[in-house]
């Protein structure tokens, strides 16, 4: 499908550069290059570099190696680690993409970048499920002001709510918003998960309306009960309509900044164009540790360390459950999530969370994130957002005890 006319006037003048066209052929065998302006590896500070993996094994970058590590590479992956890539997405979601398809990525923020900037003029709208991930709306919000929000409930984004809004569109001659956003497992904020039938009905509706979907799903594999993901929006399309960013951030290291962005080939082959001018390639280095780890390790070997880093989630998930079942007021409500790192607190209509924090946080000595921050207009202002990835076990009691107290200080503002 052609989805070129849904592009932003701005790509216009994006060309490839005829520098990065020369990358791969400097690496034919007997090739003589006069051509890219690339420091001579003799240059560089690092000599080699040892790794040691949680399973105890090592990998070694040295020689040739750290000198592919260090210099200049592809624009969308390093060579040793593109097949990796392919056949972890097509072990994990099912989905056999092809060489153009994939686009290594400065973690998947940079993937939402790239769609608002490839997508959106400013005349251009969004539609996306609310309360929404800041980093989404701050990215978007830098090239358009017009995002819908959908609102959340515990099956993830109403679908039914979209396709109201969609329909008045339609019918009144507006014009329909680029792309759908969405956060499919374990919602930052809300905790929830899209259910397998609004998941269908989604792709409905993009069909329907002739829309793209982003699928945004860092969340994917932080799976907190025994069970595996649901089907990835990707595998279910028929009609390359989902543009799909994954992470490594919250399943190998944070630090390293790498995730990647699939979907429709002319559509990777714009993200290409829009990596050229905006920082070359993400970092070969980090790319040879993580094709260090898939060259080391089975892909079910990955997915156990990572199943083993979802039970401690578990445990601090549940443990903080526990907690504000025992010390929350009645009319405080809160989901309990199946994926993800994060548990939304709905206090009462006349409650300011952001007041809260900024009184009481520092003097008892507990911070959560207001709803507000995760609202398109600032709404919200009710709900907070509490992470249980990091917190010791020890202690989440004393945390709820002491937003418990947080809250009945609000309670007696809010009554004055």
């Amino acid at each position: 499908m052609n989805r070129v006319p849904l592009l932003a006037r701005r790509t216009r003048g994006l060309k490839p550069s005829p520098i990065r066209k020369l990358n791969p052929l400097m690496r034919l065998p007997g090739m003589i290059s006069l051509g890219g302006g690339y420091p001579n590896a003799k240059t560089f500070a690092l000599i080699s570099a040892e790794v040691v993996f949680k399973s105890g094994r090592r990998f070694q970058i040295r020689d040739e190696a750290m000198d592919l590590a260090c210099q200049y590479g592809p624009t969308d992956a390093n060579a040793d680690l593109k097949p990796h890539l392919l056949k972890w997405h097509a072990a994990k979601d099912g989905v056999n993409l092809k060489e153009e398809q994939i686009q290594v990525l400065n973690g998947a923020q940079e993937g939402l970048h790239a769609m608002a900037y490839l997508f959106l003029d400013e005349e251009d709208s969004v539609a996306l499920s609310e309360p929404a991930y800041p980093g989404a709306i701050a990215a978007f919000s830098a090239f358009t002001q017009r995002l819908i929000p959908i609102p959340v409930d515990g099956q993830g984004m109403v679908t039914g709510e979209l396709e109201r809004i969609l329909a008045r569109k339609k019918a009144e001659g507006e014009s329909l918003p680029k792309f759908v956003y969405d956060v499919p497992n374990g919602n930052n904020p809300a905790g929830v998960t899209l259910s397998a039938e609004r998941r269908g009905q989604l792709l409905q509706i993009a069909s329907k309306y002739d829309l793209l979907i982003l699928e945004d799903d860092p969340y994917q594999l932080i799976q907190l009960e025994d069970r595996d993901p649901m089907p990835t929006l990707q595998s279910m399309d028929r009609e390359d309509r989902v543009v799909r960013l994954d992470s490594f951030s919250k399943i190998f290291a944070p630090g390293l900044r790498l995730g990647y962005a699939s979907g429709p080939a002319e559509i990777i082959g714009c993200f290409r164009l829009y990596k050229q001018g905006l920082n070359i390639h993400t970092s070969a280095m980090d790319q040879a540790l993580l094709a260090g780890l898939f060259a080391n390790h089975s892909h079910e070997e990955f997915r156990v360390l990572i199943r083993e880093n979802c039970a401690l989630y578990k445990k601090n998930r549940d443990a903080m459950i526990e907690a504000a079942r025992r010390h929350l007021p009645a009319d405080i409500r809160y989901n309990t999530p199946a994926a993800g790192m994060f548990i939304w607190f709905e206090m009462p209509g006349s409650f300011d969370a952001g007041r809260m924090v900024e009184t009481d946080g520092v003097e008892l000595g507990v911070l959560l994130i207001p709803g507000s921050s995760f609202s398109i207009a600032g709404s919200l202002k009710y709900y907070m957002r509490a992470s249980f990835s990091m917190i010791h076990r020890e202690q989440v009691e004393e945390g709820m005890l002491r937003f418990a107290a947080m809250i009945e200080r609000e309670r007696i503002r809010a009554a004055q």
